[in-house]
């Protein structure tokens, strides 16, 4: 909502689970196009596809860097756009959280993270093929003291399994950095979506520290069967929408992805236990989205996700194979 042109805001509930929670909870300042202040719980500004609304994700379960980069979090970002929006920029201050997951309410340790995104478009709006394009980097620092799941990343797999965890007396004791080449490509009905993330995280462990780096990347690709147009917003509206009893059956989309994570060996075996902890885990995927009308789209994804280690005796982790479903409607 808003009240007239100076001030919005957003509140974003999450109601499944065994408690209601807000995703979303802040105010928007708009001075200008250039300038706007934002206040409260939001999107930290570094993983491109976290950066996604949910009803445009390609796939139902978001990639490999989505589990490094930061989710949502609470403080104060000055954002903008300049040149008929071809060029936008976010830059905040936050209380900082973990790889791949939102804040906590509070800020346990006292201490603060930074971020910041530019992202360049040079030829939207233009009718040539490169019209579509976007690119950009992101990155943030801070710094974290304390053990536990409010300091210290778990990682999971497209189908939701945790493949890595740290050892529960390590605790993250120094600086936490992240930085993130992305860029993506629309052009008709074809979509294309690209983004590498590097984390690195000081750890200690009886006196023993490490400063361990992690990667991941993704690739994810569609083309719209129907005809309508990609893009970063998904598929806005279909030329005809599902209607009973008549000829329009909506848009359908087809998806795949593939993405990697790994690893730092240095954290193995003192940091992590190699014996229930993959050092590395790759994952394709396929998806058929189902855009019934401009509302309401239908979602079925398969992925297949491969492991390095993560089994007793130096094993692999069996191959994860998994099916996804959802009916999302948005209002």
């Amino acid at each position: 909502g808003s009240w007239g042109k100076l001030i919005g805001f957003r509140l974003n509930a999450q109601l499944a689970g065994d408690s209601a929670t807000l995703n979303d909870a802040y105010v928007d300042l708009r001075f200008d196009p250039r300038a706007t202040l934002r206040i409260g719980k939001t999107k930290t500004p570094v993983g491109l596809e976290r950066l996604q609304s949910s009803g445009a994700l390609a796939m139902v379960e978001q990639g490999f860097p989505s589990e490094l980069a930061p989710g949502r979090d609470i403080g104060v970002q000055l954002q903008g756009e300049f040149a008929q929006s071809r060029l936008s920029y976010a830059l905040g201050a936050y209380n900082g959280t973990p790889d791949g997951r939102d804040a906590i309410s509070a800020n346990p340790d006292n201490d603060f993270e930074f971020a910041g995104r530019v992202f360049a478009e040079p030829w939207k709006n233009g009718a040539g093929a490169l019209s579509g394009l976007g690119f950009g980097i992101a990155a943030s620092h801070g710094q974290t003291h304390g053990s536990g799941n409010n300091f210290l990343p778990r990682y999971r797999t497209p189908g939701q399994v945790q493949f890595f965890n740290y050892r529960s007396a390590v605790v993250a004791d120094g600086d936490r950095s992240r930085w993130s080449p992305q860029a993506y490509y629309y052009r008709n009905a074809f979509g294309l979506l690209g983004e590498y993330i590097a984390s690195k995280q000081e750890v200690l462990l009886a006196g023993a520290r490490a400063d361990l780096d992690h990667r991941a990347w993704q690739l994810t690709a569609g083309w719209v069967l129907t005809g309508e147009d990609a893009s970063y917003k998904g598929v806005i509206k279909p030329n005809q929408p599902f209607t009973l009893g008549s000829a329009g059956w909506g848009a359908l989309e087809l998806v795949a992805r593939y993405g990697r994570l790994d690893i730092d060996d240095r954290a193995f075996p003192r940091f992590a236990d190699p014996a229930v902890a993959a050092t590395e885990a790759s994952s394709w995927g396929l998806g058929l989205n189902w855009y019934l009308t401009g509302n309401l789209k239908l979602v079925a994804n398969y992925t297949q996700t491969a492991f390095e280690g993560g089994a007793p005796r130096g094993a692999d982790r069996e191959d994860e194979k998994a099916f996804f479903t959802r009916a999302q409607f948005s209002f």
